[in-house]
């Protein structure tokens, strides 16, 4: 149970988390990032799960401009460069975020949600269909991955590339795999994104999809910056990282050499 009781009182809580972990990683200097990537990508290599997964989701790092300047807010994340390089080297099948209304998503995908939440209408999921989302299409090999460019750019701004039109995720069976990017991570796997829900949502439509069609679901690791783990000693007045019901527990978070795994994750059967 959250520690912050009320939704306000999270909100708020979330808020000045977010503050404390971008003034730490305006800190971080381009030899540790690249550093702290290399180690992470070492290890999502090594893992059973990685070992184990045929198709694979995976974001892309913000692409940040050199003027936006460190000292006003420039926000930076784990590299994935490597990441995407291996994967293709170890033949995986490599899908990409793209974020979109889920009244754009396939006929096919919106058919699968909605007979998903017919039968888990039991639950608290079942009216849960969210404006926003994320189709992960798929990349096929590396040279498709450097040749995406940046849609409506601007000089002044945090920017991704996306890719435009690809075979979605969902159309092929699914993912085994998702490296989740966050703004902070827990050691019990809990996530702190950037506010918009898009990781969120995509994580709990796809685990809807997956239990109606008897699959597995994916599993979810995410890949953080020490800077970026929540720990009393460097980030007073947290000692757990603020939740509200949609937040989604991930399975496992990587940080440097150190891998974290979720109690739910620890019990899991695959």
């Amino acid at each position: 149970m959250s520690m912050w009781t009320g939704n306000a009182a999270v909100v708020s809580a979330k808020r000045k988390l977010r503050q404390k972990i971008a003034k730490r990683l305006q800190e971080v200097t381009d030899e540790s990032i690249i550093s702290q990537s290399s180690k992470i990508a070492h290890q999502v290599r090594i893992l059973p799960e990685y070992q184990r997964a045929r198709k694979i989701g995976i974001y892309l790092h913000l692409d940040v401009p050199d003027t936006i300047r460190r000292g006003n807010g420039r926000i930076v994340e784990v590299r994935t460069d490597l990441l995407m390089r291996n994967m293709f080297e170890d033949d995986k099948y490599v899908f990409l975020p793209r974020v979109v209304p889920t009244t754009t998503l396939s006929p096919n995908q919106l058919q699968l949600l909605q007979l998903a939440q017919r039968r888990l209408r039991t639950t608290r999921e079942a009216r849960y269909l969210p404006f926003l989302s994320i189709s992960m299409l798929h990349m096929p090999d590396i040279e498709s991955v450097e040749s995406l460019v940046i849609e409506d750019a601007k000089a002044n701004s945090f920017t991704v590339k996306e890719p435009t039109e690809a075979e979605d995720a969902f159309d092929v069976g699914g993912l085994d795999l998702v490296i989740v990017p966050g703004l902070g991570f827990s050691k019990s796997c809990a996530r702190l994104g950037h506010g918009k829900g898009f990781y969120d949502n995509f994580i709990r439509l796809h685990r809807m999809w997956s239990e109606y069609n008897d699959l597995p679901r994916p599993a979810m690791i995410g890949v953080s910056f020490e800077e970026q783990l929540i720990q009393p000693t460097v980030l007073e007045d947290f000692i757990e990282l603020p939740t509200e019901d949609h937040d989604e527990i991930l399975d496992a978070v990587i940080v440097g050499d150190e891998i974290y795994r979720s109690s739910r994750s620890r019990g899991r059967r695959d």
